[in-house]
């Protein structure tokens, strides 16, 4: 009788606890992190129909995996399939000189406040990975 109640035990505390894995989701944005821009010179518009036609722009993009470390893994690795489809000579003539904008992906940590895993700067003269990590939303 102690034994089977034991055995009812052990089994009652895995039903209550779970005896699966944890999962964790993360929600990730992927397109304009930020920009800088001349409304007048650069083709904005122009802009964003095009590169919407290449790659995922300005969505939502959900993982799920044990840990954030392996959520977040899965959002860059997914970003470089984007950007590996990019024609950046393409996008660059829609973007006046002195102008830019940061195609990445990242999620927010506050209202105010974005962190950016993996980022693009684009811009007429020039492409190359956007080195900050936090983009201020309302400033």
């Amino acid at each position: 009788m102690k034994k089977l109640s034991c055995i009812l035990l052990f089994f009652s505390i895995l039903l209550f606890t779970g005896c699966g894995n944890k999962m964790v989701t993360n929600h990730y944005s992927i397109g304009c992190l930020t920009f800088k821009g001349n409304l007048i010179y650069s083709d904005w518009e122009g802009f964003e129909a095009y590169i919407s036609t290449l790659v995922d722009y300005n969505q939502t993009l959900t993982f799920t995996s044990e840990t954030k470390e392996e959520n977040d893994a899965k959002a860059v690795a997914y970003f470089d399939e984007q950007a590996a489809k990019l024609d950046t000579d393409s996008l660059c003539t829609f973007i006046a000189p002195g102008d830019y904008i940061v195609y990445g992906v990242g999620y927010s940590v506050s209202d105010d406040s974005f962190f950016i895993l993996k980022g693009l700067t684009l811009g007429c003269d020039t492409v190359m990975e956007y080195n900050e990590q936090f983009v201020l939303t309302n400033k």
